[in-house]
């Protein structure tokens, strides 16, 4: 199967029901919503806990058109008990999104952030583009199926911001240890505590914001330091103030179909090394 990517995903909650085996191998029967769709992927959050690989049946409920999927990545259950979840489209049925989609990109602008991914088996580490999943999955608890060369086979891969340290070099003998790396270059100007957090992952994406200032809409592109499911924090020439409500667009692309998100300013702070300032924000979704 060809490689898999979100980037023509499109964020829209559209009703669907999910039947399958759950992770306590009961078959369950729920209905929720799509959190991102394309045409061959919807990402969505399930009451019952399921396994990398699983297949699940699917229906649009409001087209009542169904396929069956398989369980391309998980996150560890977030706050409100449920657990986000990747599916790719294997078999449909119809046609299931009344809806078009962007054209996927290519070159340059198609590459993914990156960020440190651990093998749940040989525990090797690698710095690697995730196009599988939209950036604000890629936190502690994020789980997909890939293939580890060290292994010789798929395996769980797993969202880590410990040691970084990279597979053995393409020809290198089985067992050989692995190299290391330097940290990104974000690091450098993310506040300590930001490098403390858990679950925030160091992606560095462009975030376009949206902001009422003095009876007039002001926007700001900017590129994020971290981000998280629930927040980012980016690096900004403007000053922003704690509590003000905004809008922002992740991983914004200019003529790419996207929906802003309510969110508002929990800090801003003076990074070192750099003359902008940091701001800290809470998504409202």
């Amino acid at each position: 199967m060809g490689e898999k990517t979100c980037r023509n995903q499109v964020r829209v909650a559209i009703p669907i029901r999910v039947r399958g085996m759950s992770r306590q191998n009961k078959f369950f029967d729920e209905q929720t919503e799509t959190d991102w769709v394309s045409e061959e992927s919807v990402a969505c959050h399930l009451q019952n806990l399921v396994d990398l690989g699983t297949e699940v049946h699917l229906t649009n409920l409001q087209t009542n058109v169904g396929g069956t999927f398989r369980v391309l990545w998980t996150v560890i259950r977030d706050s409100n008990g449920l657990q986000p979840v990747g599916l790719e489209l294997l078999d449909p049925e119809g046609t299931l999104w009344a809806m078009t989609f962007p054209a996927g990109e290519s070159g340059e602008d198609a590459v993914a952030p990156q960020v440190w991914l651990e093998c749940q088996r040989c525990h090797q580490k690698l710095l690697t583009s995730v196009p599988e999943a939209q950036g604000e999955y890629l936190c502690e608890g994020f789980r997909l199926a890939r293939h580890c060369e060290q292994c010789r086979g798929t395996t769980p891969w797993g969202f880590t911001t410990e040691t970084q340290v990279v597979a053995p070099a393409p020809g290198a003998e089985p067992g050989s240890p692995p190299s290391t790396s330097e940290a990104p270059a974000a690091a450098d100007v993310m506040p300590k505590e930001d490098q403390r957090a858990k679950g925030r992952a160091p992606l560095e994406m462009t975030i376009k914001v949206t902001r009422k200032k003095y009876g007039t809409t002001l926007q700001d592109l900017c590129q994020t330091i971290n981000v998280s499911r629930t927040g980012a924090y980016f690096l900004t020439s403007q000053n922003y103030e704690v509590g003000e409500p905004l809008e922002v667009v992740m991983n914004y692309k200019e003529g790419d179909l996207a929906i802003p998100v309510p969110a508002k300013v929990v800090r801003q702070d003076q990074p070192r090394g750099t003359f902008l300032k940091g701001v800290a924000i809470h998504l409202k979704m």
